[in-house]
């Protein structure tokens, strides 16, 4: 049977699998080796097709950490944060780089001089803390961190566009969306949910903006404080600049007709733990609306037994609110602590279609610590189990920045040359370090903004697209098998499963030189560089 089975060419180029060819299933693999080598006066009498399986999927994985190629990456803009998350499939890295101006790859080396450790929580006489009100979530001071660092922890739902102008009425850059806008922003007076009603042909409708953050769940008592700041139901007047009005003369059809008035609706700001993720569509549209706006969005109970979240609504000015919530019987199913806004903008408010009105609800302050003592160590620094050491690395100016410093007659005892320097440290493109505890990489300061490059290896079993061997390979996945069936079993003569680990290593060898794609064009163009005369 040919092995392109039936597949025409123009099915191929106009298709995707581009290389396929290359490749062969793990599942053909088990199938086949099950057909060739397994039944009666064969090298495996007998065997079942679980077991045959599961040493194709140790073969696999063994051959993936150092004779298949590794090909799999992940490349990221490096945020202020300095951290990147491990792949969820990553089982240990081959090269860390960074993308320079012109695409070429920077390597970035491994410094094994700094570490992220566990920062115990202490009193202030030095001894350990257990009493409690560690954090359960990180970067929850509103009004001090900047929008990045916001981003970097809170999860925002749906879209959001910037607009023109800061005047109590804005403009949009692009008004041709016909739709309600809302911007997600932290500014010095909190988290700002602005939603803006954008005057055009029948769409009116309002939003329900929400943003979410991960917790934990396993510290039983967790206390839940906030402040909050919503808007009552109001009617406002926009003429052509007199009473104290802005001046709208010019950006319409004449200068005259934003008079009003216009109806503004009354917010609400909600708050609490849940296990659902808020819905990513946020519009109040009703023919395909949000559920944000929903109060089953919160399903766990307080402590009371009868409420859910926090709700400021109708002109609340900033009263703190309290919740306890009991999460000791969740165990580690995933708990979110989301807040949304709901702005309910409706058919009639506004008026023209060249003024976009908008309401500001904000959450201003936030705040869920456990609330029973502990019996564990706790961080210092809460759930984002940063240490100072991490704090201090992430801060300074790397010493490989200071490339002046060998101009000191210190450095320089004859002209021209240097001495003491560490070849391993002769770079500037910056360093890192894996946080194997937490599953993060941390870079130097001077990598921050850069598109950081990952190449790593995994074991090739996390999906099912993925569990293919390249037919270089092929062979030695059978050898594999073979000794790993026989040595499993019993009455198996030794020198048999002797020979069957001697014909796997072969074979691994085999696989190994075929794979590393050495050509003879390319060490002759090498040997030319070295000046070493090559003939034809």
């Amino acid at each position: 049977m040919a092995l392109l089975d039936g597949k025409t060419q123009s099915a191929y180029y106009q298709g995707s699998d581009y290389g396929g060819y290359q490749f062969v299933t793990l599942q053909d693999i088990i199938s086949q080796f099950m057909t060739v080598y397994v039944g009666e006066e064969k090298l495996v009498n007998k065997a079942s097709r679980t077991d045959i399986a599961f040493h194709a999927q140790r073969a696999l994985a063994e051959l993936s950490f150092d004779t298949l190629k590794s090909f799999k990456s992940q490349s990221i803009v490096l945020p202020p944060t300095l951290v990147m998350t491990l792949p969820h499939d990553y089982v240990s890295y081959t090269r860390m780089l960074w993308c320079d101006e012109a695409g070429i790859k920077r390597p970035l080396y491994r410094t094994n001089d700094t570490q992220n450790p566990f920062q115990i929580k202490q009193k202030a006489n030095g001894a350990y803390d257990f009493s409690g009100n560690t954090p359960m979530i990180f970067n929850d001071s509103l009004k001090t961190i900047t929008q990045a660092q916001f981003e970097d922890s809170w999860t925002i739902g749906g879209g959001y566009e910037r607009l023109v102008g800061d005047a109590g009425y804005n403009f949009w850059e692009n008004t041709a969306s016909n739709s309600v806008g809302v911007i997600t922003e932290v500014l010095a007076t909190g988290l700002t949910f602005r939603v803006h009603q954008l005057q055009s042909i029948g769409n009116k409708y309002g939003a329900a903006p929400a943003v979410y953050q991960n917790i934990t769940a396993n510290t039983g008592l967790a206390k839940l404080k906030a402040k909050a700041i919503t808007q009552a139901a109001s009617v406002v007047t926009v003429n052509d600049g007199t009473n104290g009005q802005p001046d709208f003369t010019g950006l319409g059809e004449g200068g005259n007709e934003f008079t009003g008035p216009f109806t503004k609706p009354a917010t609400t700001v909600r708050i609490g733990v849940t296990t659902k993720i808020p819905d990513n569509n946020e519009l109040l549209n009703p023919n395909a609306r949000t559920t944000n706006d929903s109060t089953d969005l919160f399903d766990v109970f307080g402590t009371d037994g009868t409420t859910m979240f926090l709700e400021w609504t109708n002109g609340e000015a900033e009263e703190e609110k309290e919740l306890e919530y009991d999460l000791s019987s969740y165990g580690d199913q995933p708990l979110y602590l989301v807040a949304v806004a709901i702005v309910p903008w409706a058919e009639g408010d506004g008026g023209d279609s060249s003024i976009v009105l908008f309401q500001e609800p904000k959450l201003t302050e936030v705040s869920i610590v456990n609330g029973f003592p502990t019996t564990e160590l706790e961080p210092e620094t809460g759930y984002y189990r940063s240490s100072i050491m991490w704090e201090k690395y992430k801060s300074h100016v790397p010493n490989e920045n200071n490339n002046d410093d060998y101009a000191n007659d210190d450095y320089q005892r004859v002209m021209d040359e240097r001495y003491g320097l560490d070849p391993s440290r002769a770079q500037t493109n910056g360093s890192f370090y894996i946080d194997d505890l937490y599953g993060r990489i941390h870079f130097s300061s001077n990598v921050s903004g850069k598109t950081v490059i990952l190449d790593y290896i995994s074991d090739s079993l996390g999906t099912e697209d993925e569990m293919q061997v390249h037919k270089f390979a092929e062979d030695a996945m059978y050898k594999w098998i073979t000794y790993g069936v026989l040595s499993s079993k019993i009455n198996i003569p030794e020198y048999v499963v002797q020979r069957a680990r001697k014909e796997k290593i072969a074979a691994t060898r085999k696989a190994k030189l075929r794979l590393s794609s050495i050509k003879l064009e390319e060490i002759t163009q090498i040997l030319r560089g070295k000046s070493k005369q090559i003939k034809h």
